[in-house]
């Protein structure tokens, strides 16, 4: 939980919202992530691109997952509008950042077929098996929480980037910088975080631990995940 540190003079928990509770919750992993240096290199351009092209792999098998979570989204909701909702995010998935994938795929030389058959670095499979053990078991606030960090720090990361380094035409990354600083990419961790705020969780609960804790998990392998792309990991045994 957030100590009493991370609030704002006058300011109590309870009038706090939750999403803003949960990324105080973790403020010095999340700011760090703007200073890893596959992120610095990946926005300055200098990143190399033996780095980007196991990076892009890895996330592209990592969407795969990230669409099943949605679509279990789907089952733990009875509202139309929800659910319409979670079905958009899964076309988006599959169609715009895949294709992104897809694209750099193609400068690189690799087939469809080859991004999927992409086996899964160690830490990417074991923050796909937070995901999805999740999306199986737990509720729609845990589910939304678990997959949360990944939209919203993309988005930030997307405006900072692109506010730190001017884009140009021969910039190698130019085109993930742009879908990801996208207002259409920021809409999707704005509506997840509006989301959960209506549920009026109280700060202090049992609920908010399990949330915060998820939250937490989440995040961190948001920044394992820059670091597995950095030193290219791989399975050791």
């Amino acid at each position: 939980m957030a100590s009493d540190s991370s609030v704002c003079h006058g300011e109590s928990l309870g009038e706090v919202r939750l999403t803003e509770r949960m990324r105080r919750h973790v403020l010095p992993l999340w700011q760090r992530q703007l200073m890893h240096p596959f992120v610095v290199a990946l926005g300055n351009g200098s990143l190399p691109r033996e780095s980007f092209e196991f990076y892009i792999r890895q996330d592209a098998v990592f969407l795969d997952v990230l669409t099943k979570a949605f679509a279990y989204a789907v089952s733990k909701t009875n509202d139309h509008e929800e659910m319409e909702q979670f079905g958009k995010y899964i076309l988006n998935t599959l169609l715009v950042e895949s294709d992104l994938h897809r694209r750099y795929g193609e400068r690189f030389g690799l087939t469809p077929a080859e991004m999927a058959a992409t086996p899964m670095a160690p830490t990417n499979y074991a923050y796909t098996r937070h995901l999805l053990a999740t999306a199986t078991t737990g509720t729609l606030p845990e589910l939304l929480t678990a997959v949360l960090p990944c939209a919203w720090i993309y988005a930030e990361i997307g405006r900072h980037l692109v506010a730190t380094y001017p884009l140009h035409e021969e910039h190698p990354y130019a085109h993930w910088l742009a879908t990801y600083a996208s207002p259409d990419f920021d809409a999707v961790a704005l509506w997840l975080r509006r989301r959960l705020d209506s549920y009026n969780i109280p700060p202090a609960s049992c609920e908010e631990t399990r949330l915060l804790n998820i939250f937490r998990i989440s995040t961190c392998y948001e920044w394992a995940f820059w670091e597995m792309a950095w030193q290219r990991e791989e399975w050791t045994y």
